[in-house]
């Protein structure tokens, strides 16, 4: 039996709104496009291998971004915890390659958990929670170094995972991608992931239907800190050093953007991992732009918020 064509749902048309909603993957292709064929000695291999080195970490701490903004909270910590899982490496590179990796990634996690602790259990506004941590982190990272930057040592795992590429592409865009992976399916299939997604449509009616609010708070903040631990060993051994003053500069407002352009709105609800991914190499292959074609740091500064601006005027009512 047949459904009356007066009865059929009506074919839907491709609108605006779909086009505003792709609009991150559509402004990569156009930029990649537009380098190609301008832009001097981009279609060197290199240079796309040095991209991805760069977007690795990006990614991870975009990710985790993207978790808090689905709650309708925020963590701007993650570029400092960046840099003191740095300083950890730096601190007990002595014990170890492994420990040292190990005790980085562990400073990002504990990290993460005392600022999901006061998120979740003091009911602290991420947005001074999270702000208080950037401070103290980029503190503590600087002091634990001395503000000086260590060299680290040129061979071991540590310059393994800042070097190593399979088919060209590098080990650590691999393993980000991979987590990506994961990451979508832990918001998309597990309970923790539904929860953060109830949590961040309602707080209140996810308190009502005896959600664990709080504990998914904490999950989500030490989540984020788990991801912004390995960020930073990822970043040092990109650079061969733990460096507290450089490393994870400026990292949380790259996050923030990446997440919002790929589609996780600022009102919660929604997260979307292939945006967010996208929006990163985005955001990484505009700052490559800027420099390969010679633009002064100050305007590309500017040229980089007028485009922040635009792709999320483009992308209002739909993130």
């Amino acid at each position: 039996m047949t459904v009356p064509a007066a009865l059929a749902e009506p074919r839907r048309s491709f609108a605006f709104g779909d086009l505003r909603a792709l609009s991150v993957y559509i402004a990569f292709v156009a930029l990649v496009g537009f380098d190609l064929l301008v832009t001097p000695g981009f279609r060197n291999p290199t240079v796309v291998r040095s991209l991805l080195f760069e977007a690795a970490p990006l990614i991870l701490i975009a990710l985790g971004q993207s978790l808090a903004i689905g709650t309708r909270g925020i963590d701007l910590s993650v570029g400092s915890v960046m840099a003191l899982s740095s300083a950890v490496i730096g601190l007990t590179i002595g014990l170890g390659q492994g420990v040292a990796i190990a005790a980085g990634i562990a400073a990002g996690l504990l990290c993460g958990i005392f600022n999901g602790s006061l998120v979740a259990l003091l009911r602290i506004a991420p947005l001074i929670s999270s702000l208080a941590l950037l401070v103290a982190a980029r503190g503590l990272a600087q002091a634990l170094l001395g503000g000086a930057r260590l060299d680290l040592p040129f061979d071991g795992p540590l310059a393994s995972i800042g070097q190593v590429a399979v088919l060209g592409i590098p080990g650590v865009a691999i393993v980000s991608l991979a987590i990506a992976g994961l990451f979508a399916f832990v918001v998309r299939s597990t309970m923790p992931g539904r929860y953060a997604l109830f949590v961040g449509s309602s707080r209140t009616a996810s308190l009502l239907a005896g959600h664990p609010v709080r504990a998914t708070l904490a999950f989500v903040y030490g989540l984020s800190g788990l991801l912004a631990g390995l960020a930073g060993v990822f970043a040092t051994a990109r650079l061969g050093a733990a460096d507290a003053n450089y490393i994870g500069v400026q990292f949380e407002l790259d996050a923030i953007a990446a997440a919002v352009i790929g589609g996780t709105p600022l009102s919660g609800g929604r997260i979307s991992t292939l945006g967010t991914v996208f929006g990163v190499l985005l955001l990484v292959v505009l700052d490559a732009s800027f420099i390969m074609n010679n633009v002064n740091a100050n305007y590309a500064q500017i040229l980089k918020a007028a485009f922040i601006v635009a792709a999320l005027y483009l992308r209002r009512g739909t993130a």
